[in-house]
């Protein structure tokens, strides 16, 4: 039973999405700025910051440090959000903590009520204050300029690949998007860029000169190259930048996996030479033991499973590289569900070249696509694939496996999909 310090956050939801900081600075310094007790390190970009921020967190726990986590979206509950050293704030502590803000806000005008993600973010640096961590590594919620996170002075900014998503609130263009997201770096800071598009590329060094921070880039300062892949089990890649370091295994499948794992390696190695005891068998043990869910995640064996968080043509294009490099020559059945805020006319155009039968389903989330749309658009793009409705998750996942052949399947779409997805697998303790 969830306590009323969850409904509280979860009526936060009404206020929307307001950009601007001025709100969180406002909430932070009445808490007394939690998130001046530790350092941080902030990382933004389209797709790939989860699993970047799972990576520097594993190895720096290695390193003997305590080291707290902010990410989004949750998969099943919101405590995955906030993490020390791999362990989710505790559901009492958090229930007390989202009670002890109602409090504070309650003093409020309306205007400066926060919404859903900023009171997570003021909770989340709090806890991490109250619990003594040592550095905070923290993902970018939307953006970066007008983002909550953006509230911190991390001592490294990190920007993934730039893509398309959230147009309406970042703009239409690459340079829009990378402007935004470029909006995190401070003055005389240190970044590290993962590969970019010509266009982001250009806006994220021209932030760098203006801001005079050091910049380190992928494919100039550093790269990776896959060394070894045994899927489902590791794969190993050769890195080379500050220094080089080969065979690093990681149990996150795809080339994708590779980029963001060197780009983990970089930043860490650039933390060294700012004070950061990160030792090269720290770095080693602490990639090779991280895990982060419903990223091309084989879910089960027989039939071959596998679900994937990709929910923008980015994502969907790293996930078809990755079938095509494990599963060659190979139709797909495919269960689909996505948000309405997405380029998802781009999605099924991709998906449709893969699979040899869709099952569109709705995921548990307002911003759904209807899945009979979904359906029709898929008819005319794919004749001669077979497509199913089936609106419940459920009974939509429990079709997929019950499908006869051995043909592999894949989730895909949504994260909030994924999420029901490994929900449904958690009741039914179904496990790889």
């Amino acid at each position: 039973m969830r306590g009323s310090g969850y409904k509280y956050l979860e009526k936060l939801t009404d206020f929307g999405i307001k950009l601007g900081l001025d709100k969180m600075r406002f909430i932070l310094s009445s808490l007394d700025n939690p998130h001046k007790n530790y350092r941080s390190i902030l990382i933004a970009g389209t797709n790939g910051k989860g699993s970047v921020s799972c990576f520097i967190a594993n190895c720096l726990k290695k390193g003997g440090y305590r080291v707290g986590m902010y990410t989004s979206p949750h998969l099943i509950r919101v405590e995955e959000r906030i993490q020390i050293n791999g362990k989710q704030v505790p559901s009492g502590v958090f229930n007390e903590m989202c009670l002890e803000l109602k409090k504070l806000c309650d003093k409020l005008p309306v205007e400066m009520q926060p919404t859903y993600f900023e009171a997570l973010t003021a909770i989340a640096f709090e806890y991490f204050r109250r619990e003594k961590i040592d550095v905070c590594v923290c993902e970018v919620g939307m953006g970066g300029r007008f983002d909550a996170t953006n509230a911190l002075e991390p001592v490294m900014e990190i920007i993934m690949p730039v893509s398309y998503d959230h147009m309406e609130y970042l703009g239409n263009t690459i340079e829009e998007i990378a402007s935004e997201k470029a909006g995190i770096i401070k003055n005389k800071s240190i970044v590290v860029s993962g590969r970019q598009l010509p266009e982001s590329l250009k806006v994220i060094k021209r932030v760098c000169k203006q801001k005079s921070a050091k910049g380190y880039f992928y494919g100039k300062d550093f790269s990776a190259r896959l060394a070894f892949s045994d899927f489902p089990h590791e794969q190993r890649l050769n890195f080379t930048g500050i220094s080089s370091i080969k065979n690093i295994s990681i149990r996150l499948f795809g080339s994708h996996h590779i980029h963001n794992a060197a780009v983990a390696v970089q930043s860490l190695l650039v933390l060294r030479r700012f004070g950061f005891d990160v030792s090269e068998s720290a770095i080693i043990e602490g990639m090779k033991n991280a895990f982060w869910p419903a990223r091309f995640q084989p879910l089960m064996k027989n039939p071959m499973v596998i679900i994937d968080g990709g929910h923008n043509p980015d994502g969907i294009n790293s996930l078809k590289r990755a079938l095509k490099q494990y599963f060659p020559d190979t139709k797909f059945i495919f269960l689909v569900g996505i948000l309405k805020d997405k380029k998802w006319e781009v999605m099924l155009r991709m998906l449709s070249k893969l699979g040899e039968k869709f099952i569109f389903t709705a995921p548990d989330n307002s911003r759904g696509i209807p899945p009979q749309y979904l359906a029709g658009k898929m008819i005319k793009l794919n004749p001669a694939a077979s497509v199913e409705v089936i609106e419940d998750v459920k009974q939509a996942f429990e079709r997929l496996i019950e499908i006869k052949g051995n043909k592999p399947r894949v989730v895909c779409g949504s994260l909030y999909l994924a999420g029901d997805i490994l929900r449904i697998c958690k009741a039914k303790k179904i496990k790889f």
